[in-house]
Order: C-alpha cells, then structure tokens, then sequence
C-alpha cells in the first residue's frame, strides 16, 4: 500500500508504534466498558458528545504546551471539516452500537475499514488489487457474512448500521487522512478534527435525542471510563499514522477488537457464539493477509 511507504516519518517507528499499541488497546477497553455506562443509563450520543470535547480539550493542551500553533491553511481546515464529520459519526457509532448487539460483534463489526482502504486505494490509484488482495477481500467480508448471517434475526439492525457504518467512516477517513495530511502536524490536524466533531455532535444529538446523563454511580464511572479511554486512545493513533504509515497502524489496531472480546468475557462473561467467533476469525485473518499483501507489494 502505497500510503504506508510514502507516510511514514524517519527516526520515529518505535514511537510509532508505541502509539498504536497503546491506542488499539485503549480502544479495545472502551468498547467494553461503553456497556457499563449504558446499563447506568446514559446512551452513545451524550457519551459521543463528551467525548468530542474531551478530544478538543486534551489534545488543545497538548498542542500548547509543546509549543504548536493552533492556525491552520484555508485547505487544511477544509479537509479537517470533512474529516472531523466522519470522526463525530465514528465516535458515536462504534461505541452506540454496543447499546443493542454484543460487544464482541460491534467490535468486528467496526473492522470492515482495513480491507475497505485497500479497496479505496486500489481505486484511487487505478490498479488492480492483485490476486493476494483480492483473495483477502473475499475471506474479510465473507467472514462478515458468516458473522451475521446465522442468527441475523437475533441481531438488532440499528446496532448493526451503527457499528458497520462506523467501519465505513473510519475507512474513508483513513485513506482520506493518508492522502491529503501528508507534511502536516498530525497533533494540530487531529485538534481541528475533533473540534468539527464535537460542534457537530452538539448541534444534532441535543435537536435529535437530547443528552441522557447516567442515572446511576456506576453509569458515570462507565461513562468516565469511555471518555478517558477513547479520548486519550483516539489522538494516539492519528499521530502513529505519519510515523508508521496507515497500513502499518492499522495492524497493529487488529489488537483492538480482541481486547473488546476478552474484555466483555471477563467483565461480564459475555461468549460470541461459534458462527461468531468462526466468522470474527475470517475478519481478522483476511485483514492480515491484506497487510501481508501490501507488504509484499
């Protein structure tokens, strides 16, 4: 993949990756834990909305105390709108979805975006994606299939459209971000990202559905949990994309929905089923051969 060659930055791998694992593990945690904020009754929409501002917050301060300047080009704030909207839509739907389907199945679900940003750039560079890729494409989304299609009935469809469109989103940010943030500094872009996000999720959630804090002890400590796990996780991994390149970060994220798994078994006994499991296992196992195809390439 053309994307990890051209945007990675010299003398910074191993902060790189550094970075992505501790990302793919926080954000692991947080899909977990999001059950524990919803059972205390908030929803993914008011969690989405604090998070947003968090992200702005931490990442504000982080940009000040390291001596960043805040002001951005005309054009780079241009794709910082767009890429900021998809980033909203992500923040609230990989972690809403876990409101109505297992946590295990959100988590998979949300990793439709690595086959999708090879599918991109193969477009993009209008080349065919070879008989490795293609063969990694076909595994992926047949073990999607597989995933959802026994027991479909029993999967709530709002869960689903909220974790697969999140998956979605995250592939057309990354490719979008890989293509266009080249040169800039990931910290300042990922600032005016999450401030788009968190104006955007204030204006609609409160018109929408309105904010539902949690109403009990434990709901706000779930609450805090996701905050803190994703807010801290989400900057973490952007600024592990220049550094390793995206196809190499989004390697390292396989980790991700392996925490959530083991985290829900733990924290509350939760088991995918077998069908689940054999198709969560094609997902992750078409992943890394797409990986293993780019690098061949």
């Amino acid at each position: 993949m053309p994307t990890d060659a051209k945007g990675a930055e010299p003398g910074g791998r191993a902060a790189g990756f550094a970075l992505a694992f501790a990302s793919s593990i926080g954000l692991g945690l947080a899909v977990a834990v999001a059950r524990i904020a919803f059972e205390g009754g908030t929803d993914g929409q008011s969690v989405a909305t604090v998070r947003a501002w968090f992200v702005v917050l931490l990442v504000g301060l982080w940009c000040v105390a390291s001596g960043r300047g805040l002001r951005v080009d005309r054009r780079t704030w241009l794709h910082c709108v767009g890429l900021g909207t998809l980033l909203g839509y992500m923040f609230f739907g990989n972690i809403g979805a876990v409101k109505f389907i297992p946590v295990g199945v959100a988590a998979l679900l949300f990793f439709v975006y690595p086959p999708l940003v090879a599918v991109f750039t193969a477009i993009l560079d209008r080349r065919w994606p070879g008989l490795l890729r293609l063969t990694a494409f076909l595994i992926a989304f047949g073990g999607l299939a597989v995933m959802l299609g026994v027991g479909f009935e029993r999967l709530n469809p709002v869960g689903l459209a909220l974790g697969l469109g999140a998956g979605v989103a995250a592939g057309i940010q990354v490719t979008w971000t890989s293509r266009v943030m080249k040169g800039r500094d990931s910290l300042v872009v990922m600032f005016h990202m999450a401030l788009t996000a968190a104006v955007v999720l204030s204006v609609a959630v409160p018109a929408i559905t309105g904010l539902t804090p949690p109403a009990t002890t434990l709901g706000w400590i779930g609450a805090a949990g996701v905050v803190l796990l994703q807010g801290c996780s989400i900057p973490l991994y952007f600024a592990a994309i220049p550094r390793i390149g995206a196809e190499t970060s989004a390697i390292i994220n396989n980790l991700q929905p392996v925490t959530s798994i083991v985290a829900a078994f733990l924290l509350f006994g939760e088991a995918m089923t077998a069908s689940q499991f054999a198709g969560g296992a094609m997902v992750i196992g078409g992943i890394l051969l797409l990986q293993l195809a780019g690098r061949r390439g």
